[in-house]
């Protein structure tokens, strides 16, 4: 439907009558009203004539090619908003016209003889037309800012997310680029597996605050080279919970905090901080774990060095459908395989 069309020119009314004599008549009072008219003798040539820059149709109901109901169905299904009046000089009861109405629900039902009712009744028309398409353009201004306002709230909420993940590596140097790293393993796994893309997104940014937590543990836990000791450890635990606690007071578009607060969860129910098992895990956590696991031991830490690609292989290998979820494992290793893939 053109809305400038509508604003800018006179309105255009469709006619359509077999009887020649009864078109020139409608033809004379719709322009003497200032419209602007299309005439056709016949359903079949109206159809293929007709366009989106239609107010308003004017239609004879029986026709010898098509009849005015088979024309009607067709324009309702070009354009299902154009009104629709039945013009006959069939004289119909009262039932018969009320059927009509319910079936094919025109914009009116005008008994051809009656040109101050048909006036009335195509300028009732060409308003109602006018009303519906500065509704639809009104929608579609609404939809827009809608559109541009969600846009706004999305890259806002990546800049907060970004800016998290650079408070965790400023203070801590050692694991700088291992949340950036989850992340882009963690999209790929998921690309993999066929994610649908707004839920990459979010498995995205998930990862790149999931040890957003681990600002509240001391840094000289988190820089210590030794091997931590089962407090030390238990200090390390709390920052699944911790990172949950920072980003649920957050409003993100997706339940960010709790895959934050479920990526150390396995499989099996050993992992922390609720031991959750199986399905009962978000699937983005699940992800999201096994590229934490894979990037952690495939990098330096302060307490060893890295132990690269093929011993973060064998961790999820072995322990696939035990601590790992299988379909993320299997995502992962399509992904090690392929060189060109791997991050």
């Amino acid at each position: 439907m053109d809305t400038n069309s509508y604003e800018q020119e006179k309105a255009k009314v469709m006619v359509i009558d077999d009887d020649d004599s009864v078109l020139k008549t409608t033809i004379l009072i719709l322009e003497e009203e200032g419209y602007q008219i299309e005439a056709f003798l016949t359903g079949k040539e109206a159809i293929d004539k007709f366009n989106n820059n239609i107010h308003a149709v004017v239609l004879d109901i029986n026709m010898p090619d098509l009849t005015g109901l088979q024309v009607f169905k067709k324009i309702k299904s070009i354009n299902p908003y154009v009104p629709i009046i039945f013009h006959t000089g069939t004289t119909a009861k009262q039932e018969e016209r009320r059927d009509l109405r319910r079936q094919f629900r025109p914009h009116a039902y005008v008994q051809k003889g009656d040109p101050e009712q048909l006036m009335d009744t195509v300028v009732s028309a060409v308003e109602s037309y006018g009303n519906i398409l500065r509704s639809v353009k009104l929608s579609e201004s609404l939809y827009e800012e809608l559109k541009k306002s969600s846009d706004r709230i999305k890259t806002n909420t990546e800049d907060t997310i970004h800016a998290m993940a650079m408070t965790v590596e400023m203070r801590d140097p050692y694991t700088a680029g291992h949340q950036r790293q989850v992340a882009n393993i963690a999209r790929a796994i998921a690309e993999r597996m066929g994610i649908p893309k707004e839920q990459i997104v979010s498995i995205h940014l998930a990862g790149t605050i999931h040890d957003i937590g681990k600002m509240q543990v001391p840094t000289e836990i988190l820089s210590k080279c030794g091997k931590l000791t089962g407090l030390e450890y238990d200090m390390i635990k709390t920052h699944s919970q911790a990172g949950y606690d920072i980003l649920r007071t957050i409003e993100f578009q997706w339940p960010i905090a709790e895959f934050v607060l479920q990526h150390q969860e396995r499989m099996d129910g050993s992992g922390y901080p609720s031991g959750l098992c199986g399905e009962n895990i978000f699937i983005e956590a699940r992800i999201l774990s096994v590229a934490d696991v894979v990037d952690a031991i495939m990098e330096h830490r302060p307490y060893r060095p890295a132990l690269g690609i093929e011993k973060a292989r064998e961790e999820i290998s072995t322990k696939k459908g035990i601590l790992y979820d299988s379909n993320v494992v299997d995502a992962c290793l399509s992904i090690i395989s392929d060189k060109s893939v791997w991050l």
